[in-house]
């Protein structure tokens, strides 16, 4: 029984050493980037003049002198699945600067310069008390607020709460199992005079010998592992053995409550080789169904997040093309809103983002996709509204997107009314692409667009800005296109669109409409690299409104969140597998020795084991009806009758074993 303890401490020291390196280390890793004794703080409407007058405040009081220090921590952008953290340190020397541990994130560290300082998105970190804090800042007529944007160490056990309960209560009856075991040494070692203490005292010095060792090879192993790397990281280590100290004492305590059995030692059934008893066997029997239970809803739960990821990888595979289209990755809502106050900053964005189309469209770089009608097709809205997606696809009215010719050459492959490829939208005159079906409705087609055109050419009017002369236009050039054609959009596998109009973006709307197309993310940009995005941007004075990113990054946060709780629950579900099964062995050996006597005479009056073990196939057929619950709680019925069924088998072979094998020993009152 020792060595199986010994295996079982070693899987869930590493089971919990993995969730410590996967997701407490990581959260502690970005709760504690550069220097960890600042304090974070918030400029409230901020911008780059704001920015100036606080550096230079602060610069006057203390940073030139050494006083005090100052840090940013730039906001992460993907790369080639990369997370690349920018850390710029007044004094850069002065902090350490461990590397990540984690391959797919990068830590770079910088000085700190006047122009970071002001180029970033208004938070900072600094020592400096926050009174005189306080003082600098209004005296440089701004509002400083403390900023707490510390990730919660406790989501950790929200994804998890159902596993490491289920843990818990394994370990707790795995040390039971591993205590009743010991209970005819015991039982001897109180006929030898043994206070409780002295028995308790040894088992706990046999406990932490196996536990140490356990410790010491999980160590190893996460050493090994992170020299073969090149990443090994001091502090990670120092982390990691504090962690697994708390996981020891955790198991010392739960082993202590297991010698509550030094209470039940029973001498004389000792003396008559009664190790285990029927109370035993019944509290072990009905553990072993509560187990199989919850590990089959545990198994369920690793089984749904493995459809996800498959689903979610499938995804990834088929937009790898999209890695190399940049657009908005969100925007900074904060800068937004201040825009939106202050129109003529807004009109100046308005501006600078319909440069920036003008500059990739000239080099054929640039694409549009405005497809609200996503919106309406979500399940959500159709619900609020009762109404079904036919509904939306059937309105002249909602079924239509905007998209520039560009996009739909290189994306829809749209064709004509005959079947063949659309290759020439190179119109000047307002146009659009209707289904051929609509024809007859013609008249009402060119009436309801005519309207949109001229909403979006005169957009700029609804956030209070007014082009001197009214834009409009009395007609619209329509082509007319393929009927029931479907496609997907760019970027949005889960939506499918049919019969879809189509008004085609000449860069003539307002430029506040471009101003919330790239906010959204619906104009994007074929590059080479990030880079080039990203000079453009910062040229156009657009960079504290967007946070550059592709289209591929969306894919890639929900593939890798999906790929983390998926890998959490396999690595429980492979312990608790293998813990259930352990579980199962023992209650069935308990129950065949505790009743050894009863079922050697039965075995040599000729019972069969129908007539043997009729109680247990009762008790298997009501389990089996269990899986009705499979109505009300969705858990995985194949593993569920899978476990029944091994928990008979292991019962029929244990019987085989221990009473048709030594049914002599039985006679002989063995």
């Amino acid at each position: 029984m020792k060595k199986l303890l010994f295996v079982f401490l070693i899987g869930q020291l590493l089971l919990l050493s993995y969730i410590f390196n996967k997701s407490l280390f990581d959260i502690y890793e970005l709760n504690n980037m550069g220097d960890a004794s600042q304090k974070s703080y918030s400029v409230e409407d901020f911008s780059g003049n704001e920015m100036n007058k606080l550096y230079q405040g602060l610069e006057t009081a203390c940073l030139k002198n050494d006083e005090c220090g100052l840090q940013l921590v730039k906001t992460p952008v993907s790369k080639h699945d990369q997370f690349v953290y920018e850390i710029y340190h007044s004094d850069i020397d002065s902090i350490s600067q461990p590397k990540s541990i984690s391959k797919d994130t990068s830590l770079n560290y910088y000085p700190l310069t006047k122009e970071e300082f002001i180029d970033n998105n208004g938070v900072f970190y600094t020592d400096l008390p926050q009174n005189k804090l306080t003082q600098i800042s209004e005296k440089a007529g701004l509002s400083v607020k403390p900023y707490d944007n510390d990730i919660a160490y406790g989501q950790v056990i929200n994804y998890n709460l159902l596993n490491f309960i289920i843990l818990l209560l394994l370990t707790q009856l795995v040390l039971f199992i591993y205590t009743f075991t010991r209970i005819k040494i015991n039982a001897i070692k109180k006929m030898m005079g043994y206070s409780s203490f002295q028995m308790i005292s040894d088992s706990l010095r046999n406990f932490l010998y196996m536990e140490s060792l356990a410790v010491g090879v999980t160590l190893i192993i996460h050493l090994a592992y992170y020299v073969a790397m090149q990443s090994v990281v001091p502090r990670y280590f120092a982390l990691l053995t504090a962690f697994l100290v708390v996981v020891t004492i955790i198991n010392v305590l739960l082993l202590l409550i297991t010698q509550i059995s030094l209470r039940f030692i029973d001498i004389s059934s000792m003396l008559k080789n009664k190790v285990y008893s029927n109370r035993l066997n019944y509290v072990l029997y009905g553990i072993k169904i509560l187990l199989i239970l919850a590990i089959t809803l545990s198994i369920s739960s690793f089984y749904s997040n493995y459809k996800d990821y498959q689903a979610k990888r499938k995804d990834l595979e088929r937009y790898t093309k999209l890695e190399g289209f940049f657009t908005s990755n969100g925007y900074n809502a904060d800068e937004d809103t201040n825009a939106r106050k202050n129109l003529p900053l807004l009109e100046k964005y308005g501006d600078s983002i319909k440069q920036v189309y003008t500059h990739f469209d000239k080099s054929d770089q640039l694409y549009v996709n405005d497809a609200y009608i996503t919106e309406l097709l979500s399940e959500d809205y159709l619900e609020t509204q009762g109404l079904t997606k036919n509904d939306i696809y059937q309105s002249l009215k909602e079924n239509h997107i905007v998209a520039n010719e560009r996009y739909i050459q290189d994306f829809m492959e749209i064709k004509d009314e005959n079947g063949k490829k659309i290759n020439n939208l190179s119109f000047k005159e307002p146009t659009i692409l209707v289904p051929e079906k609509l024809k007859k409705q013609e008249a009402e087609v060119k009436e309801v667009y005519t309207e949109q055109f001229n909403h979006l050419l005169n957009y700029n009017e609804y956030f209070g800005l007014p082009d001197d002369k009214e834009k409009k236009i009395n007609s619209l050039n329509i082509v007319y296109t393929q009927n029931d054609y479907e496609f997907e959009l760019l970027g949005q596998s889960e939506t499918n669109l049919k019969d879809t109009i189509v008004m085609l973006d000449q860069g003539q709307f307002g430029s506040l409409y471009y101003y919330d197309l790239l906010n959204a993310g619906d104009l994007y940009f074929k590059l080479n690299d990030r880079e080039a995005f990203s000079q453009i941007i910062g040229k156009n004075g657009l960079q504290k409104l967007v946070n550059v990113g592709t289209l591929f990054t969306p894919y890639m946060d929900k593939v890798h969140f999906v790929e983390f709780v998926m890998y959490n629950a396999l690595v429980f579900t492979i312990l608790f597998l293998l813990t259930l099964i352990f579980v199962i062995y023992i209650s069935n050996y308990v129950d065949i020795v505790s009743n050894s006597k009863r079922y050697g005479v039965q075995y040599i009056y000729g019972f069969s084991l129908l007539k043997t073990f009729h109680t247990h196939l009762i008790v298997f057929l009501l389990l089996l009806v269990m899986v009705a619950l499979n109505f009300f709680i969705t858990f995985n019925v194949p593993f569920y009758i899978m476990m029944l069924a091994a928990d008979l088998l292991i019962l029929m072979y244990l019987h085989n074993k221990l009473i048709k094998k030594d049914i002599h020993k039985i006679v002989k009152g063995g």
